[in-house]
């Protein structure tokens, strides 16, 4: 039987954080690879690939509930520009699952709503996925 990580705990600088059930998402920086086509003429085609190191960043995003303390907290992690620590962990079978993203910046600026529902949606980008 494959189990799937579904619901992992998220721990921003050591702190763990409630995030909206179903609302992270991560890309581990894995820079794009670009393809294109030289020709050697008289119909020599061949393919070219290169790794765009533009790309090759991480990006962790998540929705918050709107508490009072958001405000704080969202503060906090814009003053760590490059300094903040993203993890998520869940057991999963016998095993422990752990991603983890250093040097991370609270890239957006995040919208706040506020409703009986409200949430507020995070995204964090920086070093890639270790």
């Amino acid at each position: 039987m494959v189990q799937a990580i579904s619901v992992p705990a998220v721990i921003v600088n050591n702190e763990t954080i409630p995030i909206v059930p179903n609302s992270l998402e991560y890309d581990g920086g894995e820079a794009e690879i670009n393809v294109r086509t030289v020709s050697g003429g008289g119909g020599n085609v061949q393919t070219v690939h290169t790794q765009d190191a533009e790309t090759a960043y991480s990006e962790v995003k998540f929705e918050m509930t709107l508490t009072t303390d958001v405000d704080g907290k969202i503060s906090e992690w814009k003053e760590k520009i490059n300094g903040n620590v993203i993890s998520f962990v869940q057991k999963v079978g016998a095993e422990n699952v752990k991603r983890s993203f250093r040097g991370m910046s609270l890239q957006n600026k995040p919208k706040r709503t506020a409703s009986a529902d409200g949430t507020v949606e995070l995204v964090f980008q920086g070093n890639q996925m270790r």
